[in-house]
């Protein structure tokens, strides 16, 4: 392990704010608001969906995250997990996922990822940040992760700090997250509480679509399993 993680230090990591410093969103002591339309809005926006695609399925959920499908990245912004024993469950980067991340650390001693575990909770959106490479890249960059306990998985979604402007979508979904987060913008004080009330109800309607094609295709998969083993008894009575 602890090769491993000199390996993942080396390559990927970069400086983390020290335990202690994570802020929870909505509960007074974070910077910014939990619905404002800057990058932590549009975070704790993605948290919520993480949570219910989780709840809904959690297998396909992390699937999901991994490759960056269903809207769940733009361009540089993407979901990220950890389960209960440490094992990087959900992150588009394959030197980490399925890895035990307990250990890592930045180049200062911060073991960031510890301070995420000890300190996520459900129903709220902490902050810390650090520095930490895009994806295809080695450079390290400044980066705000928010970050929430969802069932048993602490999952987070990061901002790089230096995306001043809206990131190029990468996928069709990306660009309606992206549109999303444009409008976000653009919406008066007056009518944003509508507005979330819209977007909450359209991600309901999609939540149910992707809840009742999971059950579908379990229901198929059981079906499938049902008919293999009754070929295999009428094959063994012959």
């Amino acid at each position: 392990m602890a090769l491993r993680t000199a390996l993942l230090v080396a390559t990927l990591m970069g400086i983390a704010q020290p335990p202690g410093s994570a802020l929870a969103c909505g509960d007074g002591e974070a910077p910014t608001a939990c619905d404002d339309p800057s990058p932590n809005g549009f975070a704790s926006w993605m948290l919520g969906r993480v949570a219910r695609a989780l709840r809904a399925d959690p297998a396909g959920a992390l699937a999901d995250f991994t490759a960056g499908t269903r809207g769940f990245r733009t361009a540089d912004t993407y979901v990220f997990c950890v389960g209960p024993d440490g094992i990087m469950t959900a992150h588009p980067n394959p030197i980490l996922k399925g890895h035990d991340v307990r250990d890592l650390h930045d180049r200062t001693g911060n073991h960031f990822i510890q301070t995420m575990l000890g300190t996520a909770k459900p129903g709220q959106i902490a902050v810390i940040h650090y520095l930490f490479p895009k994806p295809g890249s080695t450079v390290e960059e400044p980066k705000t992760t928010y970050y929430t306990r969802a069932g048993d998985q602490m999952c987070a979604v990061g901002v790089y700090d230096t995306d001043q402007a809206a990131p190029a979508a990468a996928t069709p979904d990306g660009r309606v997250a992206q549109l999303r987060q444009t409008l976000d913008e653009k919406i008066p004080s007056q009518a944003r509480a509508d507005w979330i009330a819209f977007l909450e109800a359209l991600n309901a309607q999609g939540d149910a679509k992707a809840a009742a094609i999971a059950q579908a295709r379990r229901d198929i998969r059981a079906a499938t399993a049902a008919l293999d083993s009754a070929g295999l008894r009428t094959a063994g009575a012959e």
